[in-house]
Parts: C-alpha cells; structure tokens; sequence
C-alpha cells in the first residue's frame, strides 16, 4: 500500500509538470518565429524568465534592465511573441527599445528621463556649431511675404530680415537650416501668372439690355445625390447692405456674342453711353481695383479740437480678384460698389450700394454686373407754333409732355490669362 501512494504521488508531480510545462513545450516545438504561440500562461512567473522565454522564441536578443524585477501573471491566446511583448511592457509600465541588433526592455520612466538628456544633449551641440549667413535673392515674389513663412524654420539661434531695396531675404542660422530655407524658398519663388481685368462701364437704357446678349435668369440643371436631374431657374440678385440705393445683379455674356460691336452698335444708336474703359494687370490671387468717381472734403475735428479734412472717395468702385485654376478657367471674386452724396444740415451723407459675389469663367468670357438703375426725366412743351410761345395762350394751345426713361449701370469684366510668352517678351524688352 505505501508503494502504491508513493507511485501515485510521483505520477501526479510528473503530471502537474507536464501541465506546466505543456505551453513551452508546445511554443519550443514551433519551427517558425513568426508563427502565433497558441496558448500562453503565466501564473507568479519571474519576469526576468518570461522576458528570456519571449527572446528565445523570437530568436531575437533582448536585454532587460537591472531596474526591471517582480512577477508577472497572464493569459494569452493565439500572439505572437512581439504582441505578447508589448502587451507585458504596456501592463507593467515597461518600454522595449529597438535598437540596431537587440531590444532593450526598461521601465517606461527611465526610458523618457534617458530621451530627455538625449534631446538636452542636441540641443546644446546645436548652440555650439557656428553660424552662417546666407543672402536669398527673390526674383518672383516680395520679400515681406516670403519672411513670415522663413521664420518658423528657424532654430533658437536664428533671425531673419528682409532687405527691400534688392529684395532678398538674409538668413542666419546654423547651415542645416539654411539649407532647409534655400529648398523651400527655391520653391516658393517661381513666376506668378498675371491676368489682365479689361472693365466697361456703360449707360444703357433698361430696355436695350436684351441686345447685349445680358439676361438676369440663370437656367440649368442640378443633380440630386440619388442621381435624379432637375432643371432650375433663379433670380441672380446679390446685396449686403441693409437699405440699399440699388441691387446687383450678375450674369455672364455667353460665347457667340460680339459684345464689342453690341456695344458699339448701342452708343451709335444712342441708346449708350461708355463712361469708362479701364485695363489693369494683376498677378494671380492678388486683387485688382478699378475706382471711378471723386473725393469729397468731410471737415472733422481732431482729439484737440482743431479742423481736419479728409477726403472720401465717392463714386463706382469694383474689386476683382481673380484666380486661375486646374483648368486655365478664371474664378473671380467680384465686389462692386456704387455711392453716391448729399447734402445735410449736420453735414454729408453717403449713400453706399455694394454687394460681393464669386463666379467662375472662361478664359476671355464677360461677366456682368448690374442692376444700378437711374430715371432721366425729360420734360418738354408741345404745342402750335408762335402761340405757344404768348405768356397767356401758351396755357390753351400747348400741353407739357413728361418722358421718363430708365437707364441702367452696367459693368462689364473680362479676365484674360497673360500668355507666358508674351510676359517674357514684355520683361525682354524692359531689361534691355
């Protein structure tokens, strides 16, 4: 009987040992590294001996820091030996380190003090190299602009100026980081292409708008996000001020029109009248601004009592800022401004119309701005010769007659992209 117990006994201990042991021999008997341990248990285990059980199944070499100590307790499933690596460092506050050959497993805190004094350490070799100047000349741009994008790449030590009269940027830092710079700067500073805004502003009567090839509907088709297509029709009508004078209204002059020889054909006739026809030439995403009109003195006193006189302009005013796109179509941001002034016993009051819209083009296509309209009212007497004329009868032998007619402002804005060819030529023929 006591041979028995003691058999079973040692059969038990080879049992629990083989129990225990039953996950590492399963994970040794693996011939690929990379392959899923599928069942990994550790109960009060030696973290030490964990950490060398994952390095000898991963055939990679891990070194484990003095600071790193205790027992650890997990179940896993199906991981491979970095998951379960990761796991342990992230549950125990700890980091593994990969370096050129081997890991390095250490405690998180110790990890970043040992980053801190890194960075600490290149910082301060980066206050002991020398530094450089160097002169960036800027052929295609102003170098105000370039400045505020130069200054975030400078290191601690360094500055930036901007030297107007030869407009160049003056760089010094250390030559690291005036390399950076001369890259991005090189980038920066390439030719802008220029659009030219010819403007015309004419007087037509409201009636003779239609022979300009000008409608105020705006007709289409829109696509709903289920695919469905409707046609539509809106008003083009656009105004941001609370008690306007006028509304604006834009469309575009559509291609087949000679809008020229409309024009043309209008002031002839007499129903027209151009009243101005400015050309300006802008680079692209800069504005453009065309004023028409005059400067009226408005009296003011200063902090000190005294008069002051300063000037407002008053008139038509048209801000264009045009860009091109992908496309070499013109989107353009237009805002039109119409005033007008009066007298008042307290002074003068300016009435401001303006409105702000963003429309996108053809290249050499017309948009028009309108809707200002005026009233000229004509009045006449019509009556029999001579007797028309005596201060008594004129009152029985002539009537007055009474013509209004509605005349409308309108501006029309053509973008034309400055063919690079050409600004060459232009620049050409300037230097020489």
């Amino acid at each position: 009987m006591i041979g028995k117990k003691r058999y079973k006994g040692v059969l038990r201990a080879v049992v629990l040992l083989l129990l225990l042991l039953t996950p590492i021999q399963a994970v040794w008997g693996q011939d690929d590294p990379g392959a899923p341990i599928k069942n990994l248990n550790f109960q009060n285990a030696d973290i030490r001996k964990v950490i060398a059980f994952l390095s000898d199944y991963g055939q990679v070499n891990i070194v484990t820091a003095p600071e790193v100590e205790g027992t650890v307790t997990f179940s896993l499933k199906q991981v491979t030996w970095r998951e379960a690596l990761n796991i342990l460092c992230k549950t125990y506050s700890l980091s593994a380190v990969t370096e050129q050959d081997y890991i390095r497993v250490l405690p998180t805190k110790k990890y970043l003090e040992e980053v801190s004094l890194l960075e600490k350490h290149k910082y301060e070799q980066k206050q002991l190299v020398e530094l450089s100047t160097a002169v960036l000349k800027i052929d295609n741009a102003h170098a105000d602009d370039l400045e505020a994008t130069v200054k975030p790449l400078l290191s601690p030590r360094g500055k930036v100026k901007v030297d107007k009269r030869t407009n160049s940027v003056i760089v010094r830092d250390i030559p690291r980081n005036i390399d950076r710079i001369k890259s991005l700067v090189t980038k920066l500073d390439r030719r802008t292409r220029q659009i030219k805004i010819s403007a015309k502003l004419v007087e037509v009567s409201t009636s003779a708008l239609q022979e300009i090839g000008v409608d105020w509907t705006l007709t289409g088709m829109k696509r709903t996000a289920s695919g469905e297509e409707y046609n539509y029709t809106t008003k083009q009508s656009l105004d941001l001020v609370a008690d306007p004078a006028g509304n604006f209204l834009f469309s575009t002059v559509q291609d087949g029109w000679d809008l020229a020889a409309s024009i043309s054909a209008l002031v002839g006739d007499g129903k027209g009248k151009i009243i101005a026809h400015p050309e300006v030439t802008t680079v692209d995403n800069k504005q453009a601004r065309i004023q028409m009109g005059q400067k009226i003195p408005i009296k003011q006193f200063d902090a000190s009592g005294n008069i002051a006189i300063t000037f407002q302009e008053v008139g038509t005013l048209l801000r264009v800022t045009p860009h091109i796109t992908s496309e070499n179509r013109i989107l353009m941001t237009l805002e039109p401004e119409r005033s007008t002034y009066e007298f008042d016993p307290n002074g003068i009051i300016i009435n401001t119309s303006n409105a702000q819209t963003t429309v996108v083009v053809e290249n050499g296509q017309t948009a028009v701005i309108g809707g200002l309209t005026t009233q000229d009212v004509t009045t006449s007497r019509v009556g029999i010769p001579i007797l028309k004329d005596i201060p008594i009868l004129q009152y029985l032998f002539s009537y007055s007659k009474k013509k209004v007619e509605n005349r409308d402002l309108i501006i029309f804005v053509t973008p034309t992209i400055v063919d690079d060819n050409l600004a060459s030529t232009a620049d050409d023929q300037g230097g020489n």
